[in-house]
């Protein structure tokens, strides 16, 4: 009799990104994931440069979630989230910044109950070129903040390559929209102690010129969340 295969949902955020949507889809699909299956769901934060209409294509291949309205990558997430069915919850940006072979990889930790969540870190990997880009040192000091207030030593809390226990999801009651996303998961399973393990990744960073959506005003929103939810 053969097991019935675990499910594994990739939540892929899109907004703006039509240009490498459909690559990183094709990635997704070719990732070895040996052991589950797959549920790859595309999340379109209301795009304007014709990913939303590109990715409606797909909707007998893909579960498909169009917003009626940009509401931000954490909005997406969660919307995501919403209709996922896998025991595990994989976050994977639309971008091709990170790469979909990392997922098992990535998966192993929670496979074997050594965490609760895995973060794909930039910083642990001195092969990539993230540490050369001009925001790396920002990301840098919000991650000193991070770690002073919560008293963690998580190397990259605002990656975008994140890999969760289905039911983490559940406990944590996530509310925010925008990237401060990242601060509220960090800091809520900070809280609930959870087991975080950080993981070095291949990353190919891309720049503002290229697209990259994160501003350096975000850094207001994921400070103030922070304290928002340690205090």
């Amino acid at each position: 009799m053969n097991r019935i295969k675990p499910t594994v949902s990739i939540i892929v955020p899109l907004y703006n990104d039509k240009k490498f949507i459909l690559e990183t889809l094709k990635r997704i699909e070719k990732a070895k994931i040996p052991g589950f299956k797959k549920e790859i769901i595309v999340v379109d934060d209301y795009s304007t440069d014709g990913g939303r209409e590109l990715i409606k294509k797909y909707k007998n291949k893909y579960k498909i979630i169009l917003h009626k309205k940009n509401i931000g990558v954490g909005g997406a997430l969660r919307s995501g989230i919403k209709v996922a069915t896998g025991e595990y919850i994989v976050r994977q940006d639309d971008d091709l910044e990170y790469d979909p072979n990392d997922i098992f990889y990535l998966l192993h930790p929670l496979i074997t109950n050594q965490a609760d969540i895995v973060y794909g870190s930039r910083t642990l990997n001195k092969n990539n070129d993230y540490s050369k880009k001009s925001y790396y040192w920002g990301g840098r000091l919000l991650n000193l903040i991070f770690n002073i207030l919560y008293l963690n030593t998580i190397s990259d809390f605002i990656t975008g390559s994140k890999v969760f226990k289905r039911s983490v999801f559940n406990n944590l009651h996530l509310e925010t929209n925008g990237f401060e996303i990242e601060s509220e998961i960090s800091a809520k399973a900070t809280k609930e102690k959870y087991r975080i393990v950080s993981l070095p990744i291949a990353y190919r960073s891309r720049s503002f010129e290229e697209g990259k959506n994160i501003r350096w005003y975000h850094a207001f929103s994921i400070i103030v969340t922070l304290i928002k939810y340690r205090f």
